[in-house]
């Protein structure tokens, strides 16, 4: 009489089975993990610190600058507070110094832009002309940080665009503005990005 092919199957006791289907699963998890490391691409470096971060709140370097210098084009310059005047269409202005514009974000080692601006004279900004692509500029706060930020690359805007003033990176940035163009009809905005903090 043919049998079965439940009655010929051995009988395999529950607990191996089960040690069996957790044994599988663990190696599939394993070998997993082994093939996304194997071709994960590896995490490039920042340019910037993080800020130390305690629960929800964010510890941040920053502070209110002061001095503003670039050695190879041989700058030091005071920065002191400024505003612009909407209803007028003004910015304070020195022939001896720089401004920061206190609406924007002060320099940090987290996030935003902070925009710093000068008359285009040879006393202010006028040697500005002479940047060139990794020119580091340093910002001296009034808690004694130095922060640096290296050279990247040039914006032409209108005179009265001041949307400059609502940028908010991801990464922190300092943003040069001058005149430019003849009769310093128009504006030219030099971006830095941050590439280090010194107490």
């Amino acid at each position: 009489m043919r049998q079965s092919f439940k009655s010929i199957t051995p009988r395999i006791p529950l607990m191996v089975r089960s040690l069996g289907v957790y044994a599988l699963a663990i190696g599939l998890v394993v070998a997993g993990q082994f093939i996304a490391q194997s071709t994960s691409r590896p995490v490039a470096a920042v340019d910037y610190r993080p800020p130390v971060v305690y629960g929800q709140v964010h510890y941040v370097i920053e502070g209110t600058p002061t001095k503003l210098t670039i050695e190879r084009l041989g700058m030091s310059l005071p920065i002191n507070i400024g505003s612009y005047d909407s209803s007028t269409g003004s910015w304070t202005l020195s022939d001896s110094a720089a401004f920061f514009a206190s609406n924007t974000d002060k320099p940090n080692d987290y996030k935003g832009s902070t925009l710093i601006y000068g008359h285009n004279r040879a006393s202010v900004f006028a040697p500005l002309s002479g940047l060139a692509v990794g020119d580091i500029v340093k910002v001296t706060t009034d808690n004694g940080y130095t922060f640096s930020y290296s050279y990247s690359h040039d914006a032409d805007i209108k005179p009265n665009d001041t949307s400059i003033m609502n940028e908010h990176p991801d990464k922190p940035q300092l943003v040069l503005m001058t005149c430019d163009g003849i009769w310093s009809t128009a504006r030219r905005a030099m971006y830095f990005s941050l590439v280090g903090v010194d107490a």
